[in-house]
């Protein structure tokens, strides 16, 4: 790992019912050579579950947790949530699912704190089929209840064969409020809503499993070239790709970061890698696609016939 990776912290933003701990897993393999990482619970998550959840208390924690904040805040925080890093960098944040949507908002709102983002298994359905998701989920957790709903959900998401990795969504969500479940599922349906994609700023990674069910290559490549980002596959994991297959996400997720150091370094520097075969993970340049706040393309007369 290249010195400046290693320098540039990682904020990491848990799946839609999921928490903090739940990147236990992957962070073996994304702080090696000593890189360090932070992995709050989203409000109405893991220890802060008797709080409401609101997007709005979501982009606080994130930003409570980049560097223009972190001087602010106490020493006297958990340390199975975090590795503690130096507060005068920006950050590379890493968000899956609902933390998605937060670290778009964040790299949105301040750029300048945010040194790269990536979402993870993003974006989700909009539409009917967003208001279909919704309706179907509160029915099941009123029928099921929680518990029964979280074991199915966990089951159905993960394709590793881990027990273990499984059992840690299923406990997270189990215990999160079946109105945070909502409130929460509901601002991640809307996230195009009040404002259509755009470049957020930084640079730009769309990642999801090869085997995701629920966001398709297609629209994670629309999204990649919506935001003049790279699109990105970890071979052999499904929708929460930072569980199933911990070592594949952060081997990704590093080629990614090299790349940014590399280009950093000035024009010498060596272009990150392409993606291979579909079953391969890696990443992949997208074509960025005209904005309607752009310059209309002026077409030549041969084009027009």
């Amino acid at each position: 790992m290249s010195p400046a990776t290693s320098a540039t912290s990682l904020l990491l933003l848990h799946t839609w019912g999921g928490d903090a701990r739940t990147w236990a897993p992957a962070l073996r393999f994304l702080c090696a050579g000593g890189r360090t990482a932070e992995a709050p619970d989203l409000p109405g998550h893991g220890d802060r579950t008797a709080e409401p959840f609101t997007l709005a208390g979501a982009l606080e924690t994130a930003s409570a947790h980049t560097a223009d904040h972190l001087a602010d805040r106490s020493a006297d925080r958990p340390a199975d949530h975090l590795v503690d890093r130096p507060a005068d960098r920006p950050v590379d944040v890493v968000g899956s699912g609902l933390g998605a949507l937060v670290a778009l908002a964040l790299a949105r709102q301040r750029p300048g704190s945010v040194r790269s983002l990536t979402l993870v298994g993003f974006p989700p359905a909009g539409g009917p089929a967003a208001a279909g998701r919704l309706a179907e989920t509160e029915e099941r957790l009123r029928r099921a209840g929680t518990a029964a709903f979280a074991r199915s959900y966990a089951d159905g998401t993960l394709r590793g064969p881990d027990p273990a990795r499984r059992e840690l969504l299923r406990r997270s969500m189990a215990a999160t409020r079946p109105r945070t479940l909502l409130d929460s599922l509901r601002a991640t349906l809307g996230w195009a809503d009040d404002e259509p994609p755009r470049p957020p700023g930084p640079p730009c990674l769309v990642l999801r499993g090869a085997y995701d069910e629920r966001v398709g290559a297609d629209a994670a490549r629309t999204l990649a070239g919506q935001l003049g980002g790279t699109y990105g596959v970890v071979a052999g994991a499904g929708h929460v790709a930072y569980l199933d297959e911990p070592e594949a996400f952060a081997a990704v997720l590093a080629d990614f970061h090299h790349g940014l150091d590399r280009a950093a370094a000035g024009p010498a520097a060596v272009p990150a890698a392409v993606a291979g075969p579909a079953g391969r993970s890696g990443t992949e340049p997208v074509p960025p696609v005209r904005h309607s706040s752009d310059p209309p393309t002026r077409r030549s007369p041969s084009a027009e016939r």
